[in-house]
C-alpha cells in the first residue's frame, strides 16, 4: 500500500531536517522515490514555507523551526526595533535585519521607506550569502567551511553584477577590513545596499542594512549612509551583549 501524501511529505521533511540541505535528486535517492515525485512534493513544501530553496538546494523552512528558534527570532527583532526605526528616519530608505542560517541569509525584519520599493528581499525570505550587502556582510564573518561551501557551490547570477566566486574572494576581505559591505545591483537592478555586521562578544550575530535606489544613494550620500549604518550596528551590539540580549539569536557554533 502506498504512503499517503501527508506521510510522504513528512518523510521528506524528516530527511532534510536530519541530513541538512539537499538537492531534489538526493532526496529522491534517500527515500527511494522517483525524482518527479520528489519534485512535486518539494514544490508544495516550498510554497507552504516548510522548505526553502537556495540555488536548487533545499533546507528546513521557517514553519518547522523549533520554539526556541522562533523565540530567538522574535527577541532579536524586538531588541533591534528602536535602532532600525531610527536608522530609517535618518536615511529615509528601507532598513533590513538579517541573520545567517546555514548558507543562507534570512530577512527577519524589513522597515520599508515610504515609497514603492524595488527590493525582492522581504520579511521571512531567504537569499544566498554571495550576493547583496545584507548577505555578504554575514558571509564575511562566517566559518571558513561555510565560505568555502558558498564559493564552490552553484552561484546563480541574478544580474550581470552578481559576484562570481573569484570576485567574492576579493569582496570578503574588503568587508572585514572596512567593517561594512556595499553592493550595487547584485540582486535587484539599480538598487544599492549598505550593511554592517553586528557583533556580540566578537561573534557576528546579524547584519543591519539600508537599501535604496542608486539614484538616491550615491556620492556623498552613500558615504553618509555608510556611517549611519555602521553607527547603528555599533549601537545594537552592546544591547545584544547585555543580559536581556544574550538569548536574542544563537549562531550555529553553539556558543
Amino acid at each position: 500500500m502506498s504512503l499517503s501524501s501527508l506521510q510522504r511529505g513528512l518523510e521528506i521533511l524528516s530527511e532534510v531536517t536530519r541530513s541538512g540541505p539537499m538537492r531534489v535528486d538526493d532526496i529522491a535517492s534517500a527515500l527511494d522515490i522517483p525524482v518527479s515525485t520528489a519534485y512535486r512534493y518539494v514544490k508544495l513544501l516550498k510554497e507552504s514555507d516548510f522548505l526553502y530553496d537556495i540555488d536548487g538546494v533545499y533546507s528546513a523552512g521557517l514553519r518547522i523551526s523549533s520554539r526556541d528558534e522562533q523565540t530567538q527570532k522574535q527577541h532579536i527583532v524586538e531588541m533591534a526595533a528602536s535602532t532600525m526605526t531610527r536608522l530609517r528616519q535618518l536615511t529615509n530608505e528601507t532598513v533590513i535585519l538579517t541573520v545567517r542560517v546555514q548558507a543562507a541569509a534570512l530577512c527577519l525584519e524589513r522597515l520599508p521607506a515610504g515609497r514603492t520599493s524595488m527590493l525582492s528581499f522581504y520579511r521571512g525570505s531567504v537569499r544566498p550569502l554571495y550576493a547583496g550587502a545584507s548577505a555578504t556582510a554575514l558571509l564575511a564573518y562566517a566559518p571558513p567551511d561555510v565560505i568555502a561551501s558558498v564559493r564552490t557551490g552553484s552561484m546563480r547570477r541574478f544580474t550581470a553584477l552578481t559576484p562570481s566566486s573569484e570576485r567574492l574572494g576579493q569582496i570578503l576581505p574588503t568587508i572585514r577590513s572596512n567593517g561594512y559591505a556595499v553592493s550595487e545591483g547584485e540582486v535587484d537592478p539599480f538598487m544599492v545596499g549598505v550593511a554592517a555586521p553586528v557583533f556580540r562578544h566578537g561573534h557576528c550575530i546579524c547584519a543591519l542594512s539600508v537599501a535604496g535606489r542608486q539614484s538616491s544613494i550615491q556620492g556623498q550620500r552613500l558615504d553618509d549612509v555608510v556611517e549611519q549604518v555602521r553607527s547603528a550596528a555599533a549601537e545594537l551590539g552592546p544591547r545584544l551583549e547585555s543580559d536581556a540580549g544574550s538569548g536574542a539569536w544563537m549562531t550555529e557554533e553553539g556558543w
